[in-house]
């Protein structure tokens, strides 16, 4: 059911049936002193009968009475929100081959307690004073007030000389009878009906809502459920709050991915929809405020934005009518029917059913691994294939490497390469650096680009401040004019890392020398003292290699203790092996 707003307002509720509810004095100060809730009876009811509802609780009737067509069209504003959103449901209601049954609900201190007073614009024929003006046929309120009164309620007809009948001119119950009013409105199909309460009622919120409960129960015979597919307004689908993103793959109108749209192929979709009309519907879910969200075909809906459509084609299919997983398995078999999807995709799917299911990767693997095509064909998806998918979607959640996600999408870029060694990179300006100055250009092999990583990260533990160096920004202008980039770089690192790594090791052996003639004496050799490195230098540690000798032993040992004591000197030999 919809949430009541925290303001006053026009409350819009989409439906899925024949029934249009329309509440004009719907404020909490309706009638006089006493305390109403027909807006709350309003929400129960449409609810219960999936119909739409329009519910007036912003203004007092004593300051723009809704009910009156005439004070509307005075207020050009309300009467486009207003009458407009009245239109707007009729068309929807008769665009999908349903008659529209149209009850206007008010609540009146006239009407003895416990009692609805039923107006279908009766009047006397031929009485100018009293004229006849039917919005319904007299079989028909038969039926309802029957069907009303097994309920328990108490059902009257207005009296003719009341304006509770509904005959006026200017009643609301009117407007889709006098074409001289509202041309735009007229359509003789519509049935109409004015109902007023007793204030008793809708004394409570409780009270309104076993009262509506009843009404629910009398009226459902009379509703008629629009079909699987049906026209929908394109205005009342939802594609941007953030909440809607569950069961859908479609990744929401982000401007940093605008290129996931794929202008192009947008534009050759519009034009082919606009040709040829839709093949194939959008697949939408009615939420329970009654608002849309897609399943399939967020791309048909974007091309058809571009041709300003205000009607689409639809398979509809109703939230409180499944269980979560029932949608996300509704959403992964329309989306899958007639392509694969992208990695982002799956990953967006894979990430919205764990938060909104509960399930970890060995639960999604086994629910929905066969399905979304992933993993090796006749084996079950494993966890950490699991894992790949939502790391990347991670990626593009938190806004980072949009030209890495694009490009996976538009399948310039590996999966792979995306989720085995770009993702685990934690800083994005590093994972940014690496794809764009290396992969993009120079086109590594994926154990060319595991061995380029470790060369670069033996430089720097930075890969964005090794790329940006002299030296490997000169290795890569180098190894682009070469047949094979990748190749030409790899050499390219391993020529630098040896022409550093034979360097820092001529300082080690400099610093071990002076330490050595300070601490054991001119004399002393290698045998007596010294430090070696192991073969690659990035390991970060130091052997330390002394001789010992029983007539100096204690002397040696002193002087390893004010070695060990003095750190600024060990700091400096540990900073001989960082690139």
């Amino acid at each position: 059911m919809m949430q009541t707003e925290p303001h006053p307002s026009l409350e819009k509720i989409l439906g899925s049936t024949n029934i249009l509810l329309v509440i004009p004095r719907g404020h909490p100060g309706e009638p006089g002193p006493s305390p109403c809730h027909i807006a709350e009876l309003g929400r129960v009811l449409a609810g219960g009968l999936q119909g739409y509802a329009l519910i007036n609780t912003r203004y007092k009737a004593a300051l723009l009475d809704l009910a009156d067509t005439g004070a509307i069209m005075r207020r050009k504003k309300v009467a486009d929100a207003f009458l407009g959103t009245i239109g707007t449901f009729k068309k929807e209601i008769s665009g999908n081959e349903l008659l529209p049954l149209v009850l206007v609900l008010q609540a009146s201190e006239r009407v003895p307690e416990k009692t609805l007073v039923f107006g279908y614009g009766q009047g006397e024929r031929g009485n100018p004073e009293r004229p006849h003006r039917p919005t319904l046929s007299p079989s028909l309120l038969s039926r309802i007030r029957v069907a009303v009164e097994d309920q328990g309620l108490k059902t009257m007809v207005a009296d003719t000389a009341s304006d509770l009948c509904g005959r006026e001119p200017q009643s609301l119950n009117q407007l889709f009878r006098r074409k001289d009013r509202f041309p735009e409105f007229h359509d003789p199909t519509v049935r109409s009906l004015l109902i007023t309460l007793a204030p008793d009622l809708v004394r409570s919120p409780e009270q309104a809502g076993q009262t509506a409960s009843r009404l629910v129960r009398a009226l459902q015979p009379f509703a008629s459920t629009m079909s699987l597919v049906r026209r929908v307004e394109m205005a009342n689908i939802d594609t941007i709050d953030g909440r809607d993103t569950s069961f859908i793959f479609r990744i929401q109108e982000e401007e940093r991915y605008a290129d996931m749209l794929r202008e192009a192929y947008l534009e050759e979709l519009s034009a082919s929809i606009a040709a040829n009309g839709l093949l194939h519907p959008l697949v939408l879910l009615q939420k329970s405020d009654g608002r849309y969200k897609i399943l399939c075909g967020f791309r048909r809906f974007q091309a058809i934005k571009r041709l300003d459509w205000q009607w689409v084609e639809a398979k509809v299919y109703h939230e409180n009518d499944f269980t979560t997983e029932d949608l996300y398995n509704i959403s992964l078999a329309e989306n899958t029917r007639r392509r694969n999807l992208n990695p982002v995709e799956i990953g967006n799917f894979l990430e919205s059913a764990a938060r909104e299911m509960g399930l970890n990767n060995q639960e999604l693997a086994e629910r929905f691994g066969p399905s979304l095509g992933i993993g090796r064909p006749g084996q079950k998806v494993s966890q950490s294939t699991i894992h790949k998918y939502r790391k990347v979607n991670l990626i593009r959640e938190r806004g980072e490497s949009a030209e890495i996600i694009t490009d996976l999408i538009d399948e310039r870029l590996s999966f792979t390469v995306v989720a085995e060694i770009l993702a685990p990179i934690r800083n994005p300006a590093d994972r940014d650096r690496l794809y764009l100055e290396v992969i993009r250009p120079l086109a590594p092999t994926r154990p060319q680009l595991l061995q380029i990583v470790r060369l670069l990260s033996a430089m720097d533990p930075s890969l964005a401040a090794a790329i940006e160096s002299r030296n490997v920004r000169r290795a890569i202008d180098r190894a682009r004019k070469s047949r094979s980039p990748g190749s030409a770089f790899i050499r390219a690192l391993q020529e630098l890392d040896s022409g550093q790594l034979a360097q820092r090791k001529a300082s080690l052996d400099e610093q071990v020398g002076d330490l050595r003639k300070n601490f054991f004496g001119a004399k002393a050799s290698r045998r007596d003292f010294n430090i070696t490195v192991p073969a690659r230098m990035d390991r970060q540690e130091l052997t330390l290699h002394v001789r010992l000798k029983a007539d100096r032993l204690e002397e040696t040992v002193r002087h390893l203790q004010q070695l060990l004591a003095d750190r600024k000197r060990l700091n400096e030999l540990m900073d001989l092996l960082r690139p």
